[in-house]
């Protein structure tokens, strides 16, 4: 699913949202785009991706692939020209240490994210993620350039990925889109099930100059990240009396009010964790947060308590 505009200025976070995508040039990339079943069949039967990562001062990265039935075969550098981005940037897993970024820790960054210790790249949960603006991009990714079924787990490059955006550092995209790109075409050999990366490579084929008209058997579904998806990913719930939303985390609290910009910036250090009931919320919006609170801690076993509960186990 893309970033929905829509959605996006209706809780405020836009701004937040695109400056963070352009930071690493992804804007065009993940404007809504369909997939379609040839672009994305032929395409991932076909790939292969060389990372030659023991040859660390020099490695001779390549990539070949197929698209209505032409063979393509070059370099990475070729390749990110092809579709837009440079060769450049930062491999957080590369054996080669020039391109690791030296001051990149991954338990430190979830901790600063979702304020825990702990840190499993396996069961790091997308729901704990504090701020609107970062956990709405996780979720993007998820859908999109790490396209895959189960979205509630945070990926190792999804979580470094929000560190690169959020402290404005280069990436080098390519590399990564390709990585996972390969790993999906060589699980399709052996797996069945749903392909959720067509709307990527759509964009691919258009770079390379493969016209959508050429795409047959539109792959249907929501492309969007909008306000029915994130109402029932428990990010917001709707308040139509107040034309606003309240924030929400997997923890059962209600924190403050969207839109609200100045509180969900994510480059404002003191965004990126929220503890207990936010003053200025209440005065902005005239709301008694502790006694809604109290209300809520005496209606656990509610209806909707219950079914975030079923989910989150």
């Amino acid at each position: 699913m893309y970033p929905d505009d829509r959605t996006l200025g209706k809780i405020g976070i836009k701004d937040s949202v695109f400056k963070l995508l352009n930071t690493l040039g992804w804007v065009d990339m993940l404007k809504p785009m369909w997939g379609f079943k040839n672009f994305t069949y032929e395409f991932l039967s076909s790939i292969s991706f060389t990372k030659d990562g023991l040859k660390s001062e020099n490695p001779d990265r390549r990539v070949s692939f197929r698209l209505l039935n032409i063979d393509y075969e070059m370099s990475l550098e070729m390749f990110c020209i092809e579709i837009g981005f440079t060769n450049l940037g930062f491999i957080h897993d590369s054996f080669d240490h020039s391109l690791r970024p030296e001051d990149y820790n991954p338990a430190a960054f979830w901790k600063r994210i979702i304020g825990l210790e702990q840190y499993n790249s396996h069961s790091n949960k997308a729901s704990n993620i504090h701020n609107p603006v970062l956990r709405y991009l996780q979720r993007v990714m998820a859908c999109t350039i790490w396209g895959r079924k189960e979205v509630g787990p945070t990926r190792t490059d999804e979580l470094f990925m929000l560190w690169a955006m959020l402290y404005d550092h280069p990436v080098n995209t390519c590399y990564y889109l390709l990585d996972h790109l390969s790993s999906v075409g060589n699980k399709r050999s052996n797996e069945k099930g749903d392909i959720v990366v067509g709307g990527v490579i759509t964009y691919i084929a258009r770079m390379f100059g493969v016209g959508e008209n050429k795409g047959i058997n539109k792959i249907e579904g929501n492309n969007r990240l909008d306000l029915d998806t994130v109402t029932a990913m428990f990010m917001i719930k709707p308040q139509p009396s107040l034309l606003s939303f309240e924030l929400k985390l997997s923890a059962p609290h209600i924190l403050f009010v969207l839109p609200n910009p100045p509180r969900t910036d994510p480059e404002v250090e003191t965004n990126l964790l929220y503890f207990g009931v936010d003053q200025q919320a209440q005065e902005d919006h005239g709301i008694d947060y502790t006694r809604h609170h109290e209300h809520e801690a005496n209606e656990q076993f509610d209806a909707e308590r219950w079914e975030w509960m079923q989910m989150e186990i």
